[in-house]
């Protein structure tokens, strides 16, 4: 799907009039190129003899990091899917005894998707924080954009939960997403006004 298509192609489509790629999607690809800038900043960092003494440290980092991106990646294309699934199932004609039970499990799937981004930035985050603060002092900025980012991104994500959530009839689905929410929240704020100081102060 888009993962593999020209970039243009997907910023096209997103400004266009089709339902998708949509919020869930855009939130997915700026956490992908937020954590693809901590992977910048950590390969660099290995690249230097000065930061040797961190090397080792850096390659573990690194190695979580991308792998976070994959799975962030992965959730660009997954998200088009499962709203293109519920689509289909909304086209479902009212009388239809089914009709109400397909609707509530392709909204819990549809919120289930940028929850899980809102998850995947929320770690990401974490590990920006550690990759800046023994990294590359050059890319130090980098980091910073890393984080405004995955902060966006997870902002973003956060609203697409919460939208599908207003049509949820299921009450302990609603409370568990968003008490998890508001945690991550929280830790996000915390981390980001953390590191954006320490980069402010060393720029």
């Amino acid at each position: 799907m888009y993962i593999r298509k020209d970039l243009k192609k997907y910023i096209d489509d997103l400004a266009s009039r089709n339902s998708v790629p949509g919020g869930g999607s855009a939130a997915a690809l700026a956490g992908a190129i937020g954590t693809a800038l901590s992977s910048m900043v950590a390969n660099f960092t290995l690249a230097g003899i000065q930061y040797k003494s961190e090397h080792r440290r850096m390659k573990q980092l690194l190695k979580k990091n991308e792998s976070l991106r994959k799975k962030i990646q992965i959730l660009i294309d997954k998200d088009v899917v499962v709203f293109l699934k519920l689509q289909d199932v909304m086209k479902i004609p009212k009388v239809c005894s089914q009709r109400a039970t397909l609707t509530q499990k392709g909204l819990k799937e549809a919120a289930n998707i940028p929850y899980e981004i809102c998850c995947l930035c929320r770690e990401a985050m974490g590990l920006t924080e550690h990759i800046a603060r023994i990294g590359n002092i050059n890319l130090i900025s980098d980091s910073g954009g890393a984080a405004y980012l995955l902060d966006a991104a997870f902002k973003s994500a956060e609203l697409n939960v919460k939208i599908n959530l207003k049509y949820i009839k299921d009450k302990r689905f609603i409370s568990k997403k968003k008490k998890a929410l508001k945690i991550m929240s929280a830790f996000m704020a915390k981390i980001k006004k953390c590191l954006i100081n320490k980069i402010e102060s060393r720029l």
